[in-house]
């Protein structure tokens, strides 16, 4: 896909379109180099080239990660986005070796948009439901 041009919603759409093809190289098209994600996994990451290494872990872990964008509302310089995560937990992640299950949760993510890259993405979702449906919590 050919570089955005700092639309908020095309940076967004391309974000998730480089990792559901865990093509991580491509981060430097959408993101700046000082890049902040947050997640109820990962806590907070710093630089690009970190959350670079922290997407290619997640890949590594679920090998069909999949990001689904059901709405997108955007202003100026902020993104919101409600979306289903979906991926096979083939691989360590976390420490916490390969269950073999699937999981698909709802998330919510704020993006930060500054001179036509993303700055910060803040994604919320339910640690607890995520954790269940690994097959890690007693019922």
């Amino acid at each position: 896909m050919a570089t955005t041009t700092g639309d908020p919603k095309a940076l967004v759409t391309e974000y998730a379109e480089i990792w559901n093809d865990q093509e991580f190289e491509r981060f430097s098209d959408t993101v700046a180099d000082s890049f902040t994600f947050t997640s109820p996994t990962s806590g907070t990451i710093r630089g690009r080239e970190n959350v670079e290494a922290y997407a290619r872990d997640v890949a590594a872990a679920f090998p069909d990660f999949e990001i689904t964008v059901h709405e997108m509302l955007a202003g100026e310089n902020l993104v919101m986005t409600e979306s289903t995560i979906s991926g096979t937990h083939e691989g360590a992640f976390d420490g916490i070796p390969a269950t073999n299950e699937t999981v698909e949760i709802r998330d919510m993510a704020k993006f930060v948009v500054e001179d036509g890259k993303l700055q910060d993405e803040h994604t919320f979702f339910d640690r607890h439901e995520f954790l269940g449906q690994l097959g890690l919590l007693e019922e």
